[in-house]
């Protein structure tokens, strides 16, 4: 198991950095079915802020294949973790675990602000529960697609 952090690779691992950043977003192309602006908020959104420091993509890999990734935002005015996942063959064998610790290193708290859809709050309320983190929002059905509503964790969303 190996957790990369995608900004780390920049200075010197210029191919492995291009690796990780596509494969990552390959596992992830699904999310459009919820989240339809996911493609463009990547590519335009989240991999040129890696450059900047304020946000990073972290992967877990297990005999080179990738088996998890978390998505990340660190700015002054919000830490927040944008996408967390584990591959479905892979769950249940601390993946999870080491993913979100390497995302409260990045975000440098262990109480980031988290969105869900509400069918996957079943899913995550184990990492919830062991994290004390607490619900403080309800997004309504056209916030982020019209099927579901979106449960905020350790923060707002404005």
């Amino acid at each position: 198991m190996k957790i990369i952090f995608a900004s780390k690779l920049l200075d010197e691992e210029r191919i492995e950095f291009l690796n990780i950043i596509t494969k990552a977003y390959e596992v992830t192309d699904y999310i459009c079915n919820d989240y339809p602006k996911h493609f463009s908020w990547y590519w335009e959104k989240t991999v040129p802020a890696i450059f900047k420091g304020t946000r990073d993509v972290i992967t877990c890999t297990v005999h080179g294949k990738i088996a998890g990734v978390v998505f990340l935002k660190k700015e002054d005015s919000e830490k927040k973790i944008c996408t967390f996942l584990v591959l479905e063959e892979f769950r249940n064998q601390g993946i999870a675990t080491k993913l979100m610790e390497a995302s409260f290193e990045f975000l440098g708290t262990t109480k980031p602000l988290i969105t869900l859809a509400d069918y996957k709050l079943e899913m995550f309320s184990h990492i919830i529960k062991k994290h004390d983190w607490v619900q403080t929002q309800i997004l309504p059905k056209g916030f982020y697609n019209d099927k579901y509503t979106e449960l905020v964790f350790n923060g707002s969303i404005e």
